[in-house]
């Protein structure tokens, strides 16, 4: 289709249709225009938005795609696409990333005048993060620990600025699942929280630091992927939950979210069968099941669009992922995907090789003649290419016209930009806000720079630098001196007797934690066993008399299986460091700030954690299974005892001698306040009976 000829057209004198929501009677008409001229294979095309993260060649070698082969570049100048989505293995290194995305726009329109590409991106922060370098942050629940709306627009106004300097324009983020489900493989620290008012609330300042860049969002997984037991990537989970059921949880940060101006929305690979009755016959298993969310019109048009008043586009989740790939034939998939109300088929294919390429070319042709024969309908396929023209003519895409002029110049900008000295100075100062203490027996934390050994164990090799890196921003900010001992390793491997002999004379010992999936809080569970070495690690400290440290880096959950450690912290993100983010002659790779924001606040530094915990967690079983009452409960946490306050006799307990002590230290203070600490007879004199008014708060928040 000549664009050019089209848009010139128009604009010389062609219809004005009525208004379209966010755009003009203008460009609806112009929209209009385009569509018509259109034929069935572009609507479909412009349907679709592929990902190339390998190629193999005919020899069978296989390469990360960062930048178009001569095949690539033909399939991208035959067919005019909504976009086109990246991922790691396309984005190593800033500067590559922005010259990959350049040569993919310009190629993308070839036909003149062709409306420009969405370039996407899962940027979540936390573990779902794909740029090789930039701020990837501690991740959704960790904002969530810090609980400062303001926090985590700054966080998301970050990660918009870095991905519009290397030219990107949709992020597909923020997840705004509901983690309402402690045994849900797939998102967990991915969710803000277990609380929908909480979600909201972040979900909405994530938006609004994306837009401030001109990125769009694109909320995650719809109607809500946080109650599941089962991973989407791997099998087809199903939610018993009713219609009033999620609209008194999971539709909450959705609606929200929506209100806010969120631009997309994606599906979820899940049954519903409580809301969609239709069913479909496995190809994996045989047996009927029913359609999962992506593929019902019941609840992308019925409910999505209609109650709850969506208007952007719907996007899908991948349609190569087991959930859909495993159970339903391709073009099936497809055509009810398009008829339930899906706008984008995101990666209906994989695209690695010459001859996924003609697959996928067939692919097409086979829904051009489906459509052509009336079982996929076309007024839904126009409606899908109306709302995706009118986002990007909101984002000056629509005219085509994508031209790199100066492409040196962006490539500069970007590499300034992205992963900045400041934005990450940024990044670690609000990983310390989000680390939570959860128990603190005896004064354990902060540990002293008093010269006494302290052995830091983290799980697998590539965290050791996260945890010098921690360690060495101690010693440069001068709270570690050399008469410290400090000793870093890695426990995985550990035999019995090594995991004895290396807390051996240590008074402290640290221990990483990582809890993936329920099964691993069973020591005789197949992934229970490094949890088997913590406990061993802790039952060896303690009999050498040292105190032992949990430091949880990923699911919280784990915190109720280590309560025989002296001390707990949660930290919310296991992401390492591949090196030393001070040395790199490339510029400094993505990294994982929270680990070493726990280590840097598990010593005496002047600072202290001030998270707290965004969701619930549950006491485990004698089985270490959830249970349905509490451990720790939403918004618990507790803080290192104030520098001014002391155990007056070193016997560990809050008594009434210590609250002479402290009554004491604070007429030294000429009576000002401290924090949590009151003139409790209002006398505003600090006597014996606000000491021990004091000493029985302090027991009490000691209990807490």
């Amino acid at each position: 289709m000549n664009y050019k000829k089209i848009l010139a057209a128009f604009a010389s004198g062609a219809m004005i249709a009525s208004m379209s929501l966010g755009i003009s009677a203008h460009e609806a008409g112009k929209i209009d225009t385009m569509i018509e001229n259109m034929t069935t294979e572009e609507k479909i095309t412009q349907m679709i938005m592929p990902a190339f993260r390998t190629w193999q060649d005919e020899d069978g070698n296989q390469t990360n795609v960062t930048e178009l082969n001569g095949e690539l570049e033909a399939l991208l100048e035959r067919h005019g696409f909504a976009g086109v989505i990246l991922f790691g293995q396309n984005t190593p290194y800033t500067e590559s990333n922005v010259r990959l995305i350049d040569e993919i726009r310009k190629t993308g329109m070839a036909d003149e005048g062709r409306p420009d590409l969405f370039i996407a991106v899962d940027q979540e922060g936390g573990t779902v993060s794909r740029l090789g370098q930039g701020c990837q942050f501690g991740g959704n629940m960790s904002l969530g620990a810090v609980n400062d709306t303001d926090v985590t627009k700054k966080a998301a106004g970050i990660i918009g600025s870095e991905l519009k300097a290397i030219g990107y324009n949709v992020d597909f983020a923020p997840v705004v699942d509901v983690n309402n489900n402690p045994g849900n493989p797939v998102i967990g620290v991915r969710s803000f929280s277990d609380d929908p008012e909480m979600v909201v609330a972040h979900a909405v300042s994530f938006i609004e630091g994306l837009h401030e860049n001109g990125i769009a969002a694109a909320l995650k997984h719809f109607p809500g992927h946080g109650n599941t037991s089962t991973d989407s990537h791997t099998g087809l989970p199903l939610i018993s939950s009713t219609y009033d059921e999620l609209k008194k949880c999971e539709f909450i940060p959705f609606q929200a979210s929506i209100d806010a101006g969120a631009e997309m929305v994606m599906t979820a690979h899940i049954q519903y069968p409580n809301i969609e009755k239709e069913t479909y016959i496995s190809k994996k298993t045989g047996e009927m099941i029913n359609l999962p969310a992506t593929l019902s019109k019941t609840i992308i048009t019925d409910i999505l669009r209609k109650d709850m008043g969506f208007d952007g586009i719907v996007v899908t989740d991948s349609m190569v992922m087991d959930a859909i790939r495993e159970h339903f034939d391709a073009l099936d998939a497809a055509k009810m995907a398009i008829n339930a109300g899906v706008d984008i088929l995101l990666m209906p294919y994989e695209i690695n090789s010459s001859e996924t390429i003609e697959e996928f070319e067939e692919y097409i042709d086979s829904l051009v003649e489906m459509t052509n024969k009336g079982d996929i309908d076309i007024e839904m396929i126009n409606s899908a290419v109306r709302r995706i023209f009118e986002l990007k003519e909101k984002q000056g895409l629509l005219d085509g016209g994508y031209g790199a002029a100066d492409i040196e110049a962006v490539v500069k900008n970007a590499k300034e930009t992205v992963g900045s000295a400041e934005h990450h100075a940024e990044e670690f100062e609000i990983a310390k806000k989000s680390i939570t203490l959860l128990k603190n027996d005896d004064n354990t934390l902060p540990i002293k720079n008093n010269g006494e050994k302290t052995v830091i164990l983290t799980a697998y090799d590539d965290e050791l630098m996260s945890m010098k890196y921690g360690v060495d921003l101690l010693k440069s900010n001068g709270y570690l001196n050399s008469s410290t001992e400090v000793v870093i390793d890695t426990y995985k491997n550990m035999s019995d007797d090594e995991l004895k002999d290396i807390v051996n004379g240590a008074k402290n010992v640290i221990i990483i934690t990582e809890l993936y999936g329920s099964s691993g809080l069973d020591p005789a569970g197949k992934s229970g066993v490094m949890f088997s070495k913590v406990d061993k690690l802790i039952e060896n400290t303690h009999q050498n008399g040292g105190k032992a440290i949990v430091i949880s880096c990923y699911l919280p959950y784990d915190t109720a299986r280590f309560q025989n450690a002296d001390a707990i912290l949660a930290a919310w993100s296991m992401k390492g460091m591949s090196e030393d983010p001070r040395v790199s002659e490339n510029g400094v790779k993505a990294y994982g700030p929270n680990m070493p924001a726990a280590i840097y606040l598990s010593f005496d530094c002047d600072e202290k954690p001030t998270g707290k915990l965004p969701l619930n967690i549950p006491k485990l079983t004698d089985n270490y299974e959830y249970s349905q009452e509490m451990l720790y409960e939403r918004g618990y946490s507790i803080s290192y005892s104030d520098p001014i306050l002391g155990d007056a006799n070193g016997d560990g307990k809050l008594d009434v001698l210590d609250a002479v002590y402290i009554a004491r230290k604070l007429a030294q203070h000429n009576g000002d306040e401290l924090p949590e600490i009151a003139d409790f007879n209002k006398d505003n004199i600090v006597n014996i009976s606000d000491a021990a008014a004091i000493a029985r708060y302090l027991a009490n928040a000691k209990r807490h």
